[in-house]
């Protein structure tokens, strides 16, 4: 049914005289109306929605939460035994605050698996745990899609179902603040640095904050103030912190010193992600989910998807591993099978520092690996092979089919998920930092 209904889509497109250089012209402005842009660059660039069948959303929805869950307990158990934080690449500072209690059970309330579906098949290569980006891009997107003929056409047929994580994320955040203490409504500051690309979606999430009777600033580290009761910024008191500044960026420009940290240590104030959340943000720690020696740490269920969905990773280090049942020296094994493998920095973002092992010659491969190990926080994975799909990218002029890599990103809200974050690009590294854009995403239900 899915591949039934994208070649009518293609098929009304091609027969859509009204596509013009006007009509490229009105969904930027559109977009740029609705805040939908990398500070000035729209991040629509489809002309298509992607789709999935309620079937294969089903199937990525129990595998993302059933994962979520086996995060959760990689929290709990470092949490419990603190040496073995350094597995994960924790800095000391970044360790010291994760064993702070934030005041309710989830070490992430709002979270995002990165992923590539195909057909059954899924697979997850990273988890942000700490600050995901862009929940308001789906349901903005798809209402502008709707200009387009063939999408209008496409609904009268299927029955095509869409999400609000925005909404979820309304909920989880007043959920949480209940847990943590709260009594009343929160007064919400967005926080993060200022000037950041990423600003128009921080305003996008105020006003509809705003519009439901929550308080809400947006705000900059630097504009907190604590009197030992209340964190402010001015006048505004803040009871919750919706956490969009990087953890290891705030740790570099502040210590125990710094407002909000006063206040989440004297829990003055709740934070959402708090601090906890980095041990499942890094990277490495897909190691111990692909790690034999920690499978009794997770129920059956959860090994059955971490085995299904997950890629082999290990944190880059001189020592003996095992994979695929045999025991071998981590390094040389990568040197030796470069093809199979993908080197990544432990925590950074928007697909910086990454090397595929495949379009690397031999020396620049060892290269790499020499980098990996000299900085200390790299993770070798096992690369996927990535299928490319055929989306109707437009420009300024016009549009055409073109292949691209897509991933479909599961936005979960204290451990279920509610919608996914969709990104096209046409280079291996998927990521809207790196020049990728966006588009829409809708479940096809059915037939009408």
């Amino acid at each position: 049914m899915r591949e039934e209904a994208i070649n009518t889509y293609h098929r009304l497109l091609s027969e859509d005289d009204s596509l013009s250089r006007e009509f490229f012209a009105r969904l930027k402005t559109e977009m740029h109306a609705a805040r939908l842009s990398y500070g000035e660059r729209p991040i629509g660039v489809s002309l298509r929605p992607h789709f999935l069948t309620l079937r294969q959303y089903e199937r990525l929805t129990r595998f993302s939460e059933t994962l979520a869950a086996a995060f959760e307990k990689i929290a709990a158990a470092l949490v419990a035994n603190p040496l073995l934080m350094e597995r994960v690449g924790l800095r000391e500072s970044e360790r010291r605050f994760a064993l702070v209690e934030p005041g309710f059970p989830f070490a992430g309330i709002t979270t995002r698996l990165d992923a590539f579906v195909h057909d059954d098949e899924i697979k997850f290569v990273e988890y942000n745990a700490e600050n995901p980006s862009s929940l308001p891009d789906q349901p903005g997107l798809n209402r502008i899609l709707f200009n387009v003929g063939a999408l209008r056409t496409l609904s009268e047929h299927y029955n095509l179902m869409q999400f609000n994580p925005v909404e979820a994320l309304c909920r989880a955040l007043l959920e949480t603040y209940r847990e943590w203490g709260g009594t009343q409504a929160p007064n919400v500051a967005i926080l993060d640095w200022a000037g950041l690309p990423t600003e128009n979606e921080f305003l996008l999430l105020r006003d509809y904050f705003i519009e439901r009777g929550i308080p809400t600033i947006i705000a900059t580290p630097d504009e907190l103030e604590y009197d030992g009761r209340r964190l402010r910024r001015a006048e505004f008191r803040i009871d919750l912190v919706y956490k969009r500044v990087v953890i290891h960026e705030l740790l570099g420009r502040a210590d125990e010193t710094h407002p909000l940290i006063r206040a989440y240590l004297d829990r003055a104030v709740c934070l959402v992600n708090p601090f906890r959340c980095k041990i499942m943000h890094k990277k490495a720690a897909f190691e111990l989910l692909t790690d034999e020696a920690c499978a009794d740490w997770f129920s059956a269920a959860e090994r059955e998807v971490i085995n299904e969905s997950v890629p082999w990773t290990r944190r880059v280090s001189e020592r003996k591993t095992v994979h695929r049942g045999n025991t071998v020296d981590l390094l040389e094994h990568a040197r030796r099978n470069r093809d199979a493998f993908i080197l990544k920095p432990n925590d950074d973002y928007g697909g910086r520092g990454i090397f595929f092992g495949r379009s690397c010659g031999e020396r620049e491969w060892d290269e790499a690996l020499s980098l990996a190990l000299s900085d200390g926080d790299y993770i070798i994975q096992e690369a996927l092979r990535l299928r490319t799909e055929l989306f109707p990218v437009f420009d300024d002029e016009r549009w055409s089919l073109e292949p691209m890599y897509v991933d479909t990103n599961p936005f979960l809200f204290r451990g279920r998920v509610e919608g996914a974050f969709v990104r096209l690009s046409d280079s291996p590294i998927v990521n809207v930092t790196s020049g990728g854009g966006e588009t829409g995403f809708f479940v096809i239900e059915g037939r009408r």
